[in-house]
């Protein structure tokens, strides 16, 4: 937050200032007021504010002295000074002093809110310059390489803002560059390797750099190279002539590559070419073009240059495909299906493929599967110790991923290796409890038990218990009782004098009718007739 103190020896206008504007909103916070120079200039030392807002008149000290006082202790303070008509004389010894802006009264809402937003800008400015100013004298000053990358990264990737400001002269001066008036590029290199490449990347990448800047140096104002997750961001500098000729040298790359690295590594190589621009302050969006585009490789191919096409992803088309293929992936995560979850993902590739889809989408998207796959576990009740979607080493692989086939092979591995685990622990967590309800049915037949009762003293939802215990028996659960207790009743049949009617309540039937409908049934037998027979 930038801290505020006002100062006027009129009490209302402090209230004022404080009720006119949404503190909050802007980004600051009022920290003291001041009823004369002498308090505010006390306040100051003690509280190191950003912004003053300060009437011109005051007692003690008067504004102008109160801000050259200031300046003092703290060079960096910005003023915004208030006077009455007839004080313009005051306001232009302020303005002298460094003060930039200045209301008259009354205060209007309007104004004061332009003037906070201005100084608020003037004092983010100061401030980041101080942090910059800061950030390189911790690297060694006579590392040229290292200043030139770190104004690199933070212009193309971290707070491009930071240097509005500057001009190309001030840049050169201050970050040991030779830009000049033209075109401004960022071109992304790319190296994939396949899953296990076990060689030393870095001589790999090295070795590029190197080719690059000889390919390139000549013909350019300027370049210079950021590495970063196996990728090459190359910024250009250059006049209108030599447009063609970059292309011949990006051309040269691949096919040096291609000979020298291709053949003995397997490595592949992809370049793509951000959107030109005029001016260096712009070069972000470049920057942002070319890793959109690079990521096109998946579906375009690697060995060449990629440009803009004007291609646009058909975000409803894709939106129904994904959303189709949810449905049906979810059903077979949740019956632990992996022939299912295979079966679903090629058709998902089947129906993605030739689509109008960017390379960015297409993994968006993979990564989306992971974390469906995730929530769809979450839900029931699965443990999964981390989604495919956030695993490293998945993202890892994806991001050095340079086909259709690569992406989807490896979300198919990592979900199917996922899934195999927990349908074999969930294979022994079933046969457990499929055992623990044989027993309960074989300790309560006699009592009026329900699918309900059986589910709840296992832990089972009733519909999945049903069939739970139908895959793993063969029968279903009113059969599985069903028998238990006809082979009761055969034994007591066989081995008591006891009535029919008896022996059909002790297996647990109230209806001596059903009884004889479901021992013959069983048994193809009337209980007196099995007696007569068995007894």
């Amino acid at each position: 937050m930038i801290r505020v103190i006002i100062a006027d020896d009129e009490a209302r206008i402090c209230k004022l200032i404080m009720k006119l504007i949404d503190w909050d909103q802007i980004g600051m916070l009022i920290i003291g007021t001041a009823s004369n120079g002498i308090e505010a200039l006390e306040l100051i030392e003690k509280e190191n504010p950003d912004i003053v807002i300060t009437d011109i008149r005051m007692p003690g000290y008067d504004g102008l002295e109160m801000i050259e006082k200031a300046k003092k202790i703290n060079n960096e303070l910005e003023f915004i000074i208030i006077s009455g008509y007839g004080e313009f004389e005051y306001a232009k010894k302020a303005i002298a002093f460094g003060v930039k802006e200045y209301l008259l009264k009354p205060i209007n809402k309007d104004d004061l809110h332009k003037a906070l937003i201005k100084a608020g800008e003037c004092v983010k400015k100061k401030k980041g310059q101080i942090r910059l100013e800061k950030e390189y004298e911790s690297i060694l000053k006579n590392d040229v390489n290292k200043i030139r990358e770190a104004f690199l990264n933070k212009l193309i990737r971290f707070n491009p803002e930071s240097f509005n400001e500057y001009t190309l002269s001030e840049v050169n001066e201050n970050y040991h560059f030779n830009f000049r008036e033209g075109f401004f590029n960022i071109a992304a290199l790319k190296i994939d390797h396949t899953k296990g490449y076990s060689n030393n990347i870095k001589n790999i990448v090295n070795e590029t750099i190197d080719m690059v800047k000889s390919k390139l140096q000549n013909i350019t104002y300027e370049t210079d190279i950021i590495y970063n997750k196996s990728s090459l961001y190359i910024l250009i500098n250059y006049g209108q002539n030599e447009k063609k000729q970059i292309e011949t040298a990006f051309l040269k790359i691949l096919a040096w590559f291609h000979q020298k690295i291709f053949i003995a590594e397997k490595l592949e190589i992809t370049i793509a070419l951000g959107e030109e621009v005029r001016d260096l302050r712009d070069i972000t969006g470049s920057f942002k073009t070319a890793e959109l585009l690079i990521e096109d490789r998946i579906l375009k191919g690697t060995g060449k240059i990629i440009e803009m096409d004007g291609q646009r992803t058909n975000q409803t088309e894709i939106e129904d495909i994904f959303y189709n293929f949810s449905k049906k992936f979810i059903k077979a995560v949740e019956l632990l299906d992996v022939d299912e979850v295979k079966k679903t993902i090629f058709h998902f590739k089947k129906d993605i493929r030739g689509k109008r889809i960017r390379g960015a989408e297409l993994k968006k998207l993979i990564h989306e599967t992971g974390n469906v796959y995730y929530i769809t576990m979450k839900s029931n009740h699965i443990k999964v110790d981390s989604t495919p979607g956030d695993d490293q080493s998945l993202k890892n692989i994806i991001d050095n991923c340079s086909s259709i086939d690569c992406l989807f092979g490896e979300l198919v591995e990592h979900i199917t290796a996922s899934l195999t685990v927990i349908a074999g622990e969930k294979y022994h967590n079933n046969l457990k409890q499929i055992k623990q309800a044989r027993k309960y049915i074989e300790e309560n037949y006699m009592k009026n038990i329900t699918l309900e009762d059986l589910g709840a003293h296992i832990g089972f939802n009733p519909s999945y218990f049903s069939s739970l215990f139908k895959k793993e028996t063969g029968t279903s659960f009113i059969e599985y009782l069903s028998k238990i207790r006809i082979e009761k009743a055969k034994d007591l049949l066989r081995e008591s004098d006891l009535r029919i009617q008896d022996v059909c309540l002790m297996v647990g039937y109230n209806d001596a009718k059903y009884f004889t409908k479901s021992f013959i049934k069983h048994t193809g037998l009337k209980p007196n007739e099995y007696r007569k027979i068995f007894a």
